[in-house]
C-alpha cells in the first residue's frame, strides 16, 4: 500500500471521528439561566441555524464565527444539567482549528461516481474539487488532493470537450453570518435531557440527512483507495502502452482501469448506505483521485 493509500485511510477515519463527535451546538438546548453567560455562543449558534441548513454547513459557520465566552458558557451549561452540551461547546476549541487546518469544511461535498465523467467535469463539481485541493495545498496536506491534480483533471475535461472546465476557479471562504440587527432569541430550554446526556449527533444545529456520506465507513475507505492507486498505476501503464505503439495492450489496459475505478466507487457507495448521513470525505483525499481517475484517461 502506497503512502498516499495510507493518508487516505487515516484521513478518513478523522473525517468520520470529526462528524461522529463533533459538530456546532443547538443554541435550544441551552438554559434560559445560561442567557447571559453564553450569549456570545448562542448569538454564533443562533445565526448559523438561522443561515445554513446541513450540520456540516452550521458547523464550519460556527467555527468560522467563533464565540468568545466559550468557557464561561461551558461551565454554566455545567451547573445547569446541560454537560452534554457542555462537553461539547468545550471539545469546539480545539476540534474546530484541527477541522479548518484538515480542510474538512472544504472538502465536504457529495462525490460523482468513478465512471460519470460529464458529473465529474461539471462546473460546479470542479469549483468544489478546486476550492478543497487549494485548501489542501495551502495548508500543507500532503498525500490529499493538491491543486496539481485538479489541473490535471481540468486539463483531461477541457481535452474532452468539456465546457464547465473552460473557466476560472477561485477559493470559496467558510460560511458567514451577517451580525447587523441581531437579536437574542428567547430561551426555553431547563436541562436535562439530551442536553444532559445525549450525543453530538442530538445536540448538533443543522440537519443532518440533507447532505451524503461520501467518506463511509474507514474499511471502506481502505478498499476504495486501494482500488483508485491500482486504477491510477493501470493508467500510467495504458499511456505507455500507447506510446510505444501498443493500441491494443492500452485499450486493454485502461479496460481493466474503468473496471477497478468503478470498483473503488462501488466499495466507498456500500459503506455510506449504513454510516452517518454527512458528508465526509476523507478531507479532500479520497474525494479528488477516487472521482477522478476515470476522467484521467
Amino acid at each position: 500500500m502506497s503512502a498516499k493509500t495510507l493518508f487516505f485511510v487515516a484521513a478518513a477515519a478523522v473525517g468520520v471521528a470529526v462528524v461522529n463527535a463533533q459538530a456546532a451546538p443547538n443554541w435550544q438546548y441551552i438554559p434560559t439561566a445560561c442567557q447571559d453567560s453564553c450569549s456570545s455562543t448562542i448569538e454564533s449558534a443562533y445565526l448559523c441555524q438561522t443561515t445554513y441548513s446541513t450540520s456540516t454547513e452550521v458547523y464550519g459557520c460556527f467555527c468560522n464565527n467563533y464565540p468568545t465566552d466559550v468557557d464561561g458558557c461551558a461551565s454554566c451549561l455545567n451547573s445547569n444539567d446541560a454537560s452534554a452540551l457542555g462537553a461539547l461547546l468545550t471539545s469546539t476549541q480545539t476540534a474546530c482549528p484541527e477541522a479548518e487546518k484538515q480542510c474538512f469544511f472544504e472538502c465536504s461535498f457529495d462525490t460523482c461516481a468513478s465512471s460519470d465523467i460529464a458529473c465529474q467535469c461539471d462546473s460546479t463539481y470542479l469549483s468544489n474539487i478546486y476550492n478543497c485541493a487549494s485548501c489542501n495545498t495551502a495548508n500543507g496536506n500532503t498525500g490529499a488532493t493538491q491543486v496539481t491534480d485538479f489541473q490535471a483533471l481540468q486539463e483531461s475535461c477541457k481535452n474532452q470537450n468539456y465546457t464547465g472546465a473552460d473557466q476560472e476557479f477561485t477559493t470559496k471562504g467558510l460560511p458567514t453570518v451577517a451580525t447587523a440587527g441581531y437579536a437574542a432569541p428567547t430561551l426555553t430550554a431547563t436541562g436535562g435531557g439530551a442536553a444532559a446526556t445525549g450525543e453530538a449527533s442530538d445536540l448538533a444545529g443543522g440537519d443532518a440527512t440533507v447532505a451524503s456520506d461520501a467518506a463511509g465507513t474507514t474499511a471502506a475507505a481502505s478498499a476504495a483507495a486501494t482500488s483508485a492507486s491500482k486504477a491510477s498505476s493501470a493508467a500510467s501503464k495504458a499511456a505507455t502502452a500507447a506510446a510505444s505503439g501498443s493500441a491494443s495492450k492500452a485499450s486493454s489496459t485502461a479496460s481493466r482501469t474503468s473496471a477497478s475505478a468503478s470498483a473503488a466507487s462501488a466499495s466507498s457507495s456500500g459503506a455510506s448506505s449504513g454510516a452517518l448521513n454527512v458528508a465526509a470525505p476523507a478531507f479532500g483525499g479520497l474525494v479528488g483521485l477516487v472521482g477522478a481517475v476515470v476522467a484521467l484517461f
